[in-house]
C-alpha cells in the first residue's frame, strides 16, 4: 500500500484505526540502481505510461457515459424532465447494494480512501476494488476518480509483466499508476511533483523519479496526440469565471490566512466523520454503507428540493460544480452546500465508498473562498479560493506542494499573482493537519495507558 498518507506518521490514531501497516512500502525496489536499470526502467516506462494513460482514458469516459445514462439519458427515457429525488435515492442505494457485493469477492474492495493511495494492490483483488470504484462514482458519491484510476493503470502494467521480478513488477505497477493519475489532472507536472514529495518523505526509492517522470510524459502524449493525431483528449481542469487578480492585496493576505485555517479545521472535520464512518464500517460493513446512501441522498435530495441546489454541488467529485460556486450570490446557499458537501464527503470517505480525496477536497475549498468574498465583499474571490483549494488539499493528502501547484493550475487564470495565497493555503493546511494528527495521537497514548493502568 505504499505510498500512503499514513506512512510518515506511523503512530497516527488515524492509521491504527483503519489498520495500516506501515511496513507495506515497495521495498523490493533496489535503493541503488544498478548499471543497466535506468536505460531499461526508461524504455519500460514509456510503454507503460502509454497503457496507463489509455486505460485511464477509457475507465474516465465509462464512468462519465454512466453517469450520463443514468441521471439523463434514462430519465428522459421514462419522461421525465430531470432525475427526480426517489432516483437520486435509488442511484445510492442500488451503488450500496453493488459495493455490499463487491465487498464479498477477494480483496473486499481494498483500502478506503483515508489510507492514502496505493499502488500494488494483487491483481486478484481488483474486480471488487473497481466494482465498488464503479458503483462509487457513477451513482454520486462524493468522491473522486484518482484511487481508481491508480488501480487502473498499476493492474494493467502487473498484468503486462506479470512474469517479471519483484522488485521490476512493483516498479512498473508505480509507473501505470503514476501514468493513470496524471490523466486527471490534465498536466503532468502536478503529478511530477506528487512524486518528488513522495521521495522527499522517504514514501518513494529516488531511482523511480526519472522512470516515473518519464512515463508521465508518454502518458500525456496520448492525450495532446502528436502529429496528424489529435490524441484521445485531456481533462480541463480550472475554475471557470475567475476575475483577474494583478497584484496581491494587504487586506487579501491577513484574511487568506484566516480563510486557510478555517478551511483546513472544516476538512479535518471531514475526515473525522470518515475516521469513525470507518471504525464503525470495520464491524458492521454491509450496514454502514447503507446507512450512509440513506443519508448522503438525504441531504442531496434536501437540498434540492429545498434550497434549490444542483444535485452535483453535493453529490459527486465537485469538478462539475466548481463554476456555479463563483457565480453564487446567496451567502445562505453557500453555507448550505459546505455544511452538505463536508458531511458527505466525510461520510463517503470512510463508509465502503471508494475513490480518491482530492477533489471533493478542492470543491470544498473553492465553496469556502467563495463564502469569504461575499461576507467581505472587498475580498478577491480568486485569492480566496486559491487559499481554499490549497488549504483542504493539503490536509486531505499532507502533500503542500502539489496542492499548491493544484491550486495554482485550477485559479492560476486569474494571475500569476494568485501564487502567494496558494502557498499560505498549503503550509495552512499542512500545519493545522499536523497539530490534529499529534494530537489525536496524544489522546490516543493516554487512552492506552489508563487502560493498561486499569488491568494492572
Amino acid at each position: 500500500m505504499w505510498p500512503s498518507n499514513c506512512d510518515e506518521a506511523p503512530r497516527s490514531a488515524s492509521c491504527r484505526s483503519a489498520g495500516i501497516r506501515n511496513d507495506a512500502r515497495m521495498s523490493a525496489i533496489p535503493a541503488e540502481p544498478s548499471e543497466s536499470l535506468p536505460i531499461k526502467a526508461l524504455a519500460l516506462a514509456i510503454v507503460i505510461g502509454l497503457l496507463g494513460a489509455s486505460l485511464a482514458t477509457l475507465f474516465m469516459w465509462l464512468i462519465e457515459e454512466g453517469q450520463i445514462l443514468f441521471f439523463t439519458d434514462l430519465p428522459q427515457a421514462f419522461g421525465l424532465d430531470a432525475a427526480p429525488a426517489w432516483w437520486i435515492t435509488g442511484g445510492l442505494l442500488l451503488s450500496a447494494l453493488l459495493i455490499i457485493a463487491a465487498q464479498r469477492l477477494p480483496g473486499h474492495t481494498g483500502e478506503g480512501p483515508l489510507t492514502g493511495f496505493h499502488f500494488n494492490d494483487p491483481v486478484r483483488t481488483v474486480p471488487s476494488v473497481l466494482l465498488a470504484a464503479v458503483a462509487t462514482l457513477i451513482f454520486g458519491a462524493s468522491l473522486g476518480p484518482e484511487g481508481p484510476l491508480i488501480v487502473v493503470g498499476s493492474t494493467a502494467a502487473a498484468l503486462l509483466m506479470r512474469r517479471a521480478q519483484p522488485n521490476v513488477l512493483s516498479m512498473v505497477m508505480f509507473l501505470g499508476g503514476i501514468a493513470a493519475i496524471g490523466t486527471i489532472f490534465g498536466n503532468p507536472f502536478v503529478t511530477a511533483f506528487m512524486i518528488l514529495e513522495f521521495a522527499a518523505m522517504g514514501m518513494a526509492p529516488k531511482v523511480i523519479l526519472l522512470p516515473a517522470f518519464v512515463a508521465l510524459g508518454a502518458g500525456y502524449i496520448t492525450q495532446i496526440g502528436w502529429g496528424a493525431w489529435a490524441g484521445i483528449g485531456t481533462h480541463g481542469l480550472s475554475v471557470p469565471g475567475l476575475p483577474d487578480y494583478p497584484s496581491v492585496q494587504p487586506g487579501d493576505l491577513i484574511a487568506g490566512l484566516i480563510l486557510a485555517i478555517v478551511t483546513s479545521v472544516a476538512t479535518c472535520l471531514a475526515r473525522e466523520i470518515g475516521e469513525r464512518a470507518s471504525i464503525v464500517g470495520q464491524r458492521r460493513p454491509a450496514l454502514t454503507i447503507l446507512l450512509a446512501a440513506i443519508l448522503t441522498s438525504a441531504i442531496a435530495v434536501s437540498a434540492v428540493t429545498w434550497f434549490d441546489i444542483e444535485v452535483d454541488q453535493i453529490l459527486f467529485s465537485g469538478q462539475t460544480g466548481m463554476a456555479s460556486l463563483i457565480t453564487e450570490t446567496s451567502i445562505a446557499t453557500l453555507l448550505v452546500i459546505i455544511i452538505g458537501k463536508l458531511v458527505v464527503y466525510g461520510v463517503a470517505l470512510g463508509s465502503g465508498f471508494r475513490g480518491g480525496p482530492i477533489f471533493p477536497a478542492t470543491f470544498i475549498g473553492v465553496a469556502c473562498g467563495g463564502l469569504a468574498a461575499l461576507l467581505l465583499t472587498d475580498l478577491s474571490i480568486s485569492a480566496m479560493a486559491a487559499v481554499g483549494i490549497a488549504a483542504a488539499a493539503t490536509v486531505m493528502t499532507r502533500l503542500p506542494f502539489t496542492s499548491a501547484l493544484l491550486a495554482m493550475l485550477l485559479v492560476g487564470v486569474a494571475g500569476a499573482a494568485i501564487a502567494p495565497f496558494a502557498i499560505i493555503g498549503a503550509v495552512s493546511g499542512f500545519v493545522v493537519r499536523s497539530a490534529v494528527d499529534r494530537l489525536k495521537s496524544r489522546r490516543s497514548s493516554t487512552s492506552t495507558s489508563s487502560v493498561h493502568q486499569a488491568m494492572f
